[in-house]
């Protein structure tokens, strides 16, 4: 190189004082001895590089170098993905499987002992769950029904037909009697109303399923036969 100009020189100093120059050294030397202030500026570069290669170095941290490979290896993967269309395609697959392996596996395990767990209560209790029903005894219930003669008294006397109001209470027994058409009831009547009082049963009306207090009409009829 002829005519260095010392703009060059200084901005190749650095290379020369590591002697990567390379053929330019014998030039840049010459430049050197004729110019003072080049020289002065090589002196500057070399004892700046000298106390350089005296500080402590310090230890790549491990994270820093996970890091650093990580990134390494991401852009090696995106180069090879520029010019393979098969090999892009595979690494998105593969990328897919990683995100959903990751996504399910935290929800495997306790789902699966959920799982467990509630075959093993049902093994459990399954024993339990066999009844038979026994309707033997059972009474039927309805939402009402009113009161019911079971069974009518036997005894009959002579008289007239009579209408009788009977209270049964939520037991069935007969609480209370009235005669809606007559006030002075006569002998032969009070004979019929006690007769159906002590002799007849009756099953109490029910409400939902309850037996309750309740009234019932009971007309008492004479039929004569003649012959």
């Amino acid at each position: 190189m002829d005519d260095l100009s010392c703009k060059t020189v200084r901005e190749s100093l650095w290379s020369f004082t590591a002697h990567r120059s390379g053929g330019d050294r014998q030039d840049i030397a010459l430049h050197l001895k004729v110019c003072r202030d080049c020289e002065s500026h090589y002196g500057e570069v070399k004892s700046l590089r000298t106390g350089l290669k005296h500080l402590p170095v310090r230890p790549v941290p491990a994270l820093l170098k996970t890091q650093l490979s990580v990134l390494a290896s991401r852009e090696r993967v995106r180069r090879i993905n520029r010019l393979n269309f098969s090999v892009w395609a595979k690494n998105q697959a593969s990328r897919a499987k990683l995100f959903f392996d990751n996504l399910l596996k935290p929800l495997a395990v306790p789902a699966a002992g959920g799982l467990l767990a509630s075959f093993l209560c049902f093994g459990v209790i399954v024993d339990t769950l066999h009844y038979v029903p026994d309707w033997q005894d059972d009474i039927p219930l309805n939402f009402s029904s009113e009161i019911a003669i079971d069974e009518l008294s036997p005894f009959s006397v002579k008289g007239k037909d009579l209408m009788v109001q009977l209270t049964i209470d939520s037991q069935g027994n007969v609480t209370d009697y009235s005669l809606p058409h007559t006030n002075n009831p006569s002998s032969e009547e009070l004979q019929q109303i006690g007769n159906l009082v002590l002799f007849s049963t009756f099953t109490p009306a029910m409400r939902l399923g309850r037996p309750i207090s309740s009234k019932r009409y009971i007309y008492l009829g004479h039929i004569s036969v003649k012959g």
